[in-house]
C-alpha cells in the first residue's frame, strides 16, 4: 500500500473493503462518506452497500464483492475489511471464515457506554480495534490499537465572519442566533437547551434560539412538552424549529450562528462541534463524546457538565454579553479545526492503520 494517488483508484482488486450496511443516515454514515473521497484517491477500495453514496463508481453488491475478493492479492498482503457497525462485523467474520476470504478485520468503536455481550463477542474476534477518543476506548474490554479522531471537510463548512449578514440572509427573527443541531430527542439535550433559553433569552433581546433537526414520531410528545414550556413563558417568537433541512440550508444555518450548543447527554463522537467551529461559531459543549477533546474551554467556547441546564444558561449569558470575546473565540474555533480535525488528517491516519494491517 503506497501513498500514490490517482483521481479514482482502481478497485478491480480492492485492498480495502468498506461495508456500508446501515439503511438510515447516521453519524456513522456521515463519517464514512466524508473520508471516502480522500481514500478513493489513494488506494484500491470498494464500498459494499450503496445507501447514501452519491458516487456509485466504487459501490459493489455482494456477488461482485465475492468475485473481487476470491483471488488473494498477488503480493501476499491482506485485504482490510473496516466495519463500523455490529452487522458489518458479523459479515466480516462470515466472509473471512465462511467464504475463506483472506481478510484482516478492523472495527471502529465510538460508543461511550457499556457494550452489549453480542458486541463484545464480535469485536473480540476483530484483528484490530480503532476508537475515536480515549473516553470511547475506555468502554472497550481490550485496548484499542489506535485512536483516530474524526475530521470534517473544511470547504463544506466555510468560515463565516459576517454573522450579521448571514443571519439577515436567513430571514429569521432577531439579530443573532444560538443554534442546536441534531435529531430532536432527549439524548441531544433539546429540553436542556429549551429550559436554558427560556431563562436567558429575555435578558438578550437580539438572540433567537434555533432548533435544527428531524423529529421522529417517537419523540413528538417530547417536542410538544418543550413547546408548551416555551408558550407558557410567552417566548414563542424567540424560538425557531426548522425541522429537517437539506445540506445547503444546514450550511447556511451553521454559518449564521453566533453560538452553537452541543449539549448531548450521551454522544459517540459528535460532528456538531467540528461543523460549528469550522463555520466560526463558538460552542457550548457538554462533557460527552469528543466534545471536550475538540472544544478548549474558554478558548473555542465553554465546556459544561452533561445534563446541566443552569450551566448552559450561564455559559450562554457569559458569551452573549461579550461580542468581542465571541469574535475571538470564533477565530480560535476555526483555527482549532484547521490544525487538528480535518478529514484529510483522518484519512491519513486510517490509511496508515490499513497499511500496517495489510502488511502484517
Amino acid at each position: 500500500m503506497s501513498g500514490s494517488s490517482s483521481k479514482t483508484a482502481d478497485s478491480s482488486s480492492p485492498i480495502v473493503i468498506l461495508p456500508n450496511l446501515g439503511r438510515r443516515f447516521s453519524g456513522v454514515t456521515s463519517t464514512l462518506l466524508q473520508v471516502l473521497p480522500h481514500q478513493l484517491e489513494r488506494i484500491p477500495l470498494v464500498v459494499w452497500g450503496a445507501a447514501h453514496v452519491r458516487d456509485k463508481s466504487s459501490v459493489v453488491g455482494f456477488r461482485r464483492l465475492l468475485a473481487l475478493t476470491k483471488a488473494p492479492l498477488p503480493n501476499g498482503a491482506w485485504r482490510v475489511f473496516h466495519a463500523r457497525r455490529n452487522i458489518e462485523m458479523l459479515w466480516g467474520l462470515i466472509l473471512k471464515h465462511g467464504f475463506r476470504r483472506r481478510l484482516k478485520l478492523v472495527f471502529t468503536s465510538t460508543a461511550q457506554r457499556e457494550h452489549s455481550r453480542y458486541t463484545r463477542f464480535l469485536y473480540g474476534r476483530m484483528d484490530a480495534l480503532i476508537t475515536t477518543s480515549e473516553r470511547a476506548g475506555s468502554f472497550l474490554k481490550r485496548p484499542a490499537d489506535r485512536i483516530v479522531a474524526h475530521g470534517i471537510q473544511l470547504d463544506s463548512f466555510p468560515y463565516v465572519e459576517d454573522k450579521a449578514k448571514a443571519w439577515r440572509d436567513l430571514g429569521l427573527p432577531g439579530k443573532k442566533g444560538i443554534g442546536i443541531f441534531g435529531r430532536v430527542r432527549p439524548q441531544k439535550g433539546i429540553d436542556l437547551f429549551v429550559d436554558a433559553m427560556i431563562k436567558e433569552l429575555p435578558k438578550h433581546p437580539d438572540f433567537t434560539a434555533v432548533i435544527v433537526g428531524k423529529t421522529t414520531p417517537m419523540f413528538e410528545f417530547f417536542v410538544k412538552k418543550c413547546k408548551a414550556r416555551i408558550r407558557a413563558a410567552g417566548l414563542d417568537d424567540r424560538f425557531v424549529w426548522t425541522g429537517e433541512v437539506d445540506f445547503d440550508r444546514l450550511l447556511a444555518l451553521h454559518g449564521a450562528m453566533s453560538i452553537v450548543a452541543a449539549v448531548s447527554r450521551v454522544e459517540g463522537f459528535g460532528l456538531t462541534c467540528l461543523e460549528a467551529m469550522s463555520s466560526g461559531a463558538p460552542v457550548i459543549a457538554s462533557q460527552t463524546g469528543a466534545f471536550d477533546l475538540v472544544v478548549r474551554d474558554g478558548i473555542d467556547g465553554r465546556v459544561i457538565p452533561c445534563g446541566d441546564s443552569s450551566r448552559l444558561a450561564d455559559a450562554f449569558s457569559e458569551l452573549a454579553g461579550d461580542p468581542q470575546r465571541l469574535k475571538a473565540m470564533a477565530r480560535s474555533a476555526r483555527e482549532r479545526i484547521e490544525s487538528a480535525f480535518t478529514v484529510e488528517r483522518e484519512a491519513n491516519e486510517l490509511m496508515e492503520a490499513y497499511r500496517k494491517l495489510s502488511e502484517s
